[in-house]
């Protein structure tokens, strides 16, 4: 059966519709999503149909910044990471599904990650973010 997706927030920019994409995929079902508020370096999104928010944020790679998003649950538990647009030629690996694995079911900070060869300061630079960012949740 398919559901049609419902977003509150007024998913306009290009970030927020690739982190449209992630969510419908990821739910299977209706969404509904509270106006962002700012939080951290980003914005804040509360599920009104369930206890999940999303995070939206930036980290840095070597020249640019790259825009990823953490999706937890009540317990502030991740439950999805997924960088949605990165800007570099080099380091894009950082992206990979089978790496951001390593951060589901995460609720403290984690300082040990695999590592990935040509993309160590973008790893290093999410790893830093999603870390500031579970102290301040």
């Amino acid at each position: 059966m398919i559901h049609l997706i419902l977003l509150l927030s007024l998913f306009t920019t290009k970030l927020e519709s690739r982190a449209e994409k992630h969510l419908t995929k990821y739910y299977q079902h209706e969404i509904i999503l509270s106006e962002g508020q700012s939080f951290y370096d980003g914005k804040m999104y509360q599920m009104l149909n369930n206890s999940d928010f999303i995070y939206i944020g930036k980290s840095r790679s070597k020249f640019e910044a790259f825009d990823y998003m953490v999706l937890f649950d009540e317990n502030k538990t991740i439950k999805l990471v997924r960088v949605l647009i990165y800007r570099e030629n080099y380091g894009g690996e950082v992206g990979s599904r089978r790496w951001l694995k390593q951060w589901i079911g995460i609720s403290k900070p984690k300082h040990m990650v695999d590592a990935i060869s040509g993309a160590t300061i973008s790893v290093n630079s999410l790893k830093q973010s999603i870390n500031t960012l579970l102290t301040k949740v």
